[in-house]
Formats: structure tokens, sequence, C-alpha cells
């Protein structure tokens, strides 16, 4: 279900913006705005970067007491993060644009609260990200300066041709657009495909003793990629995919993919489709009984969005085993910091889940030079092996050049979410069995009726 039509896979679903932020830049220059060291507190509207200090040359230590070294160089080390933007877009995507550079601005002022030794880098902001053409240009305006990193806020169609081309070795992280060519080098996505809930969810099954797994999914792109993750990280733990059914985009029924599956009886069926097919495909796999015959439903993180267990009866949902970027019950600490970081900022409530984004992605490029990168190059470096970094979003790392989160399996029962440890999964709900219509009676040796999955806290 795509919320910013211009943004296809973009997974943050926002709320109403509070109201139109104009952004005017100039469209042929580097356009570059600097927090005055005697002014007030920003308004909405002002996004404001922060000057550079002096470089300094000491062991610096970060809030949780791990030693930062800060290099000692002949030429003052000024950071720059550069974020390109639209020039001539829709007033919603520059909105859009205004929250992504809401939240960098809010990651440089936390960055700079918390390591007061270390160079805060300033932020370029350049309009030039309507055509590859133009991010060409830009790339090249900053390739002089102490360049560490790109946040792109750029449409499908323009990251897509720009990951094709990219030769750079300048980081750029895209928080909102998920197109980007397979492999490529130094281009990461907030939004793509995430890798970990594919391998969690593997290792969940696995792990509580279902060996079988059949795969349904759409034609398009992400519920592709996401079932080929599920598909390589559990054969990678000995298990063994029995089969994997597709169906055309905007399909409305699946007998033939689920007749698919009921022939082969697999252990479990892994369901990664589009948020918007879920509300179809859920009572389809109750209707054609798979439920009844002891296989277990799987899905990915939109299984448990509220938009979906709110229209969706509990009968197709109880039991689903799905996973989520938060851990249940709890706020993620580096959430609330950022939360409260934008309030004290802009002195209003966050409007959306965009600055968000933003914010990930600027801390991203910010750890690098935490810890102690002044390069490109090194930033790259460093980024290889980033690993639970904590960001608004959950926990990040980059793992096979993708931006992914932690997550935390859960199962559903009554519209809510239950924790799931690892060797659990969802429990089948028995009924007697029925009488032999012959003799009306029951035989003494029939098996109970499976009538579905609940969650359990008991071990298989």
């Amino acid at each position: 279900m795509n919320k910013f039509p211009e943004f296809s896979s973009l997974r943050a679903r926002t709320t109403r913006a509070s109201g139109l932020l104009i952004l005017i830049f100039t469209t042929a220059c580097l356009a570059v705005s600097r927090q005055e060291p005697n002014s007030d507190v920003a308004g909405p509207n002002y996004i404001p970067t922060i000057e550079p200090t002096e470089t300094v040359d000491v062991l610096a230590s970060d809030s949780a007491g791990l030693s930062v070294v800060v290099k000692d160089v002949s030429v003052p080390f000024n950071p720059i993060i550069g974020a390109i933007i639209p020039n001539l877009a829709s007033p919603r995507t520059m909105v859009v644009s205004g929250e992504i550079l809401e939240g960098i601005r809010v990651a440089l002022d936390v960055f700079g609260k918390k390591n007061e030794r270390i160079v805060v880098p300033e932020l370029v902001v350049i309009s030039k990200g309507d055509q590859v053409k133009g991010v060409m240009e830009a790339l090249r305006e900053l390739s002089d300066s102490q360049i560490v990193g790109v946040v792109a806020l750029l449409q499908d169609e323009v990251m897509l041709e720009l990951s094709s081309r990219y030769e750079n070795s300048v980081p750029i992280i895209s928080p909102i657009s998920s197109s980007i060519t397979p492999d490529v080098q130094n281009m990461f996505s907030l939004a793509s495909v995430d890798p970990g809930v594919a391998r969690i969810l593997a290792q969940q099954a696995f792990s509580s003793g279902l060996s079988t797994a059949a795969v349904v999914h759409s034609q398009n792109l992400e519920s592709t990629l996401e079932a080929q993750m599920f598909t390589v990280a559990f054969q990678e733990l000995g298990g063994s995919v029995l089969g994997s059914f597709e169906y055309p985009v905007g399909s409305t029924f699946f007998e033939e993919q689920l007749r698919a599956v009921e022939a082969i009886m697999p252990d479990v069926l892994f369901l990664p489709v589009p948020l918007g097919d879920i509300e179809l495909i859920a009572p389809q796999v109750t209707f054609f009984g798979l439920d009844s015959l002891g296989i277990r439903v799987f899905g990915t993180a939109g299984w448990s969005e509220e938009e979906v267990l709110n229209v969706v009866d509990t009968r197709h949902t109880d039991g689903v085993v799905t996973a989520s970027p938060f851990p249940l019950g709890e706020v993620l600490s580096s959430y609330q910091e950022f939360l409260s970081a934008y309030g004290d900022i802009y002195q209003r409530t966050l409007p959306s889940l965009i600055p968000a984004l933003g914010y990930d992605a600027a801390s991203i490029l910010l750890e690098g030079i935490k810890s102690g990168a002044q390069t490109s190059e090194e930033i790259q470096e460093i980024l290889g092996g980033l690993t639970n970094l904590p960001g608004a979003t959950g926990l990040l790392s980059i793992k096979d050049g993708r931006v992914a989160r932690k997550y935390f399996v859960t199962c559903l029962q009554d519209r809510k979410k239950t924790e799931l440890f690892p060797h659990q999964s969802s429990q089948p709900i028995l009924m007697p069995p029925l009488p032999d219509p012959e003799t009306d009676s029951i035989p003494e040796d029939a098996p109970d009726r499976i009538m579905g999955f609940k969650c359990s806290d008991s071990e298989l």
C-alpha cells in the first residue's frame, strides 16, 4: 500500500502533515545554511547546519565510554554531509524533503551535544535532484570539499538510474527510495528490502522444529526479494523449501497458489506479500483450509501493522508469526532521544515518521566520523562493519551492502503481539474429531482436528 506514489516502496507510514513546508533553493548553485552562534532556537521552517570547529587531537569518549580517536591533520578537518533534494516536485514531495532535512538537522544537533570534542559536519543542501544529470553535477560540486557522505532525497526512477551509473567513493544513503541497482557499491537505502526480517523468521521457523516450507509471494520486486532471502536463509540453516509460488501484481484471488501449497504439505507457509494484499490473502488461507492441515503461517512485518490487524478478522491472523524492528512493549531509547531532540529544536510534536528516516540516514554517516573517519573512503570502510547502531527506526546494521534492522519475533493473537523466543512457535487449536458419517460415532483412534493456531509460551 503506497502512501506516496512518487516513492513507491516507502515503508514509513505517515500522518497528515501539519502544514506545507515550502523550501526555496537556488537551482544552479550551492545552497548552504548555517546556524548563527547567537541565534535563538530555530523555528520549524528553519533548517540550519552547525558551523564546524577547529580540529583537535584528543582521545575522546562517547556516551557509552568507548574511546573515539580524532585525527590530527595538517589541514583542518571541516567535514560536510551533503543533501540532494528535488527542485521541481509536487508540494507533498517538498514537504517530505523538508521533513527529511529536519531529521538530518536533529541528528547533527544530537551528535554535537554527545561528542563535544569532535568536529560536527556542516550540512550542504543542493536542489538538483530532479534528474540524474543534476545529481551528478551536485556530486562534482561536493567532490572538492571534505564530503563524507550524501543523503539523497530522490524519486525512485532517479535513484535507480543513478545507482546503475554510480562509481564514486562517496557513500550515498537514500532515506525513502528503495530503487537501487543490486550489488552497487556505496549506495544504501533505509527503505529498501530489509534482509533482517526474512532471516529472523527463517531462524525462528527452523529452530522451532519446522523443517519444510513453501513460499507464496507477489511478482513485485520487494516481495520477490523477501521470498528469495527467506529461501536462502532457511536452506542455509538446513531447511527445505518445497515450492515457491508467485502471483501477478494486483491479484485478488489466490486459489491456484494455495492449492499448490496444500499439495506439498509444508510445515510453514511464508507470505512476504505487500501490505495491501494481506487483507485479501489472509482470509483465503483459512477458506482453503491450510490452517487446518497443520501448516503454520509466517509473514513479514506488514502483518503486524495496525491497519491490517484492525480490518482483518482475528480468525485469519491469530497464530501468525511475524517480526518487528521494535521490541515488544518497549520504546527504544534511541527513538526517545530523537523524539525529545526534535521537540526541543522545532517546538512541536513529530508530524510523521519521515524525519526519523532523515535522522537515521545522517546518524549512519556520523557514526563513521565518530569512529575517526575523515574521508569518504574511510567512512565506507567503517560502514561495512556497522552493527546494531541505535537509530530512530530501529537498531541498524549494514550487511551485504544493505541496511538491515534487528527484528524481534512476535506472534499475533486477538489483534495483539506476543513475544516469541527461539525454539517457540504458535500452537495448534485442537478440537474433537468428527463422528464417522456411517456409524455416527467417533472412532477410538481418531486424532483431534486442528482448527487453526494460537500463540503459546510452551516450547515445541
